[in-house]
């Protein structure tokens, strides 16, 4: 009979416990990070996730599994240019639940002391906070802003990777580049992603910091649901007309992507501000293609450090143009009218947030949160990776009371590096 593992959070104290009181060698250091929190959504028609890749969702109920999570990293180098990192991360998601994952695992080596090369599994450096997405403790919220960050849940890449680093303009120049390929599983299905190629330029003065990053994908989709919808509409069943020709050119499950970014960063005594902006053009509607932005600003004050954000999502793909036989029953046409931009996830939305951050004791922050969710364009299919509500007819079996387009959700984290 097997057993799942399933670590709860007294276990990941007791861990957590166990790990500092681990004796390493001169050449092997023991880190790590983690976080127990628990959050909840409002409303009782929309739940939300704290991540696209977390395994369950918030419908008016208090959960502890979306943040809660707990990861060590081992190195081992000596006084030369080679080192080797593996790093274990235990969190319930989609696709393992709580059994742990390699995060990272690589071999690294310093050619020069400006140039560095990576061999294994390591970080997409797409985003600002790429290095650092897991350790919630190193950033002021409690998560990155899914508007920006739900674009992307790629978070590290088989291959590998050169960084490189030099003085410029009174300032640090870093240049990152990988290659490689990966697979990632969300709510909606999984994707696996080849001939992934990444470039990030930043630059730093201690007070400005600013960076750009683009990314080139081919990409497998593997949606059941939403395969299974094009399917029948290909078949004629719904009496769709064109739905043969045109959804195998527009909707294809092998398909390319683009991810490009920019970021800044301003810090000043005890005021801090950054913004980020992503855009991502597709080859498939399966994924399309949409734009986010997000603005986010913090004053410290003593142990206390209150924040404020704001963010959007906007989907930018243009209907399929589905047309309907003249002859179909009126619920063929409203459910072909559905699906027209069913692929486009008309979820657009805003995203405010605010919340404070404590840092009460040495490496250790206790976070309280409350986002707010609104949705800026109607849409008839509710499923998606954060934020979902079930379909009414023509395309679902939902009767209940129609969502308003808005939820909110209140999560307290405690984050703790070790």
């Amino acid at each position: 009979m097997k057993h799942r593992y399933r670590m709860t959070p007294l276990a990941l104290v007791l861990a957590v416990s166990a790990v500092h009181a681990a004796d390493l060698t001169d050449w092997l250091q023991l880190n790590g990070f983690g976080t127990l929190g628990a959050y909840r959504a409002d409303d009782k028609v929309a739940s939300v996730r704290a991540d696209q890749r977390t395994a369950n969702a918030s419908l008016d109920k208090t959960r502890f599994d979306g943040d809660t999570l707990l990861s060590g990293q081992l190195t081992a180098h000596n006084d030369g240019p080679f080192r080797a990192v593996l790093q274990v991360l235990d969190k319930d998601d989609v696709a393992r639940h709580w059994h742990p994952r390699v995060e990272w695992l690589y071999a690294s080596w310093d050619a020069t002391p400006d140039l560095n090369f990576k061999a294994g599994r390591t970080v997409l450096p797409l985003f600002l906070l790429s290095d650092t997405r897991n350790v919630a403790y190193a950033q002021t919220t409690v998560r990155p802003d899914n508007a920006v960050y739900q674009l992307n849940p790629i978070t590290n890449l088989d291959g590998v990777s050169g960084t490189w680093g030099t003085k410029l303009w009174g300032g640090d120049l870093g240049v990152d580049a990988v290659y490689g390929s990966t697979k990632v599983t969300v709510a909606s299905g999984s994707v696996k992603a080849k001939d992934v190629s990444a470039l990030a330029v930043k630059w730093s003065n201690g007070t400005v910091t600013l960076r750009a990053a683009h990314s080139q994908l081919s990409l497998d989709a593997n949606l059941p649901s939403t395969e299974a919808a094009i399917n029948r509409l290909e078949s004629g069943a719904t009496g769709c007309t064109n739905c043969a020709a045109v959804l195998p050119a527009l909707a294809s499950t092998s398909f390319k992507a683009q991810l490009n970014t920019v970021a800044a960063v301003y810090e000043s005594g005890s005021f801090a501000a950054q913004a980020e902006w992503v855009s991502r053009p597709t080859t498939s509607a399966l994924t399309p293609d949409a734009n986010a932005w997000y603005l986010q600003s913090s004053y410290r004050l003593g142990a206390f450090t209150p924040y404020g954000v704001i963010g959007k999502l906007n989907f930018r793909e243009a209907p399929l143009g589905l047309t309907t036989a003249a002859a179909a029953p009126p619920a063929a046409h409203a459910a072909n009218a559905a699906f027209d931009t069913f692929l486009q996830s008309q979820n657009d939305r805003r995203i405010w947030q605010v919340g404070t951050r404590w840092d009460f004791a040495e490496n250790m922050a206790l976070k309280l949160q409350y986002e707010r969710f609104r949705n800026t364009r109607n849409s008839t299919i509710g499923v998606t990776n954060v934020v979902s509500y079930p379909s009414p007819p023509p395309i679902g079996t939902y009767a209940g009371p129609k969502w308003d387009g808005t939820v909110n959700l209140v999560t307290l984290n405690f984050d703790f590096v070790f």
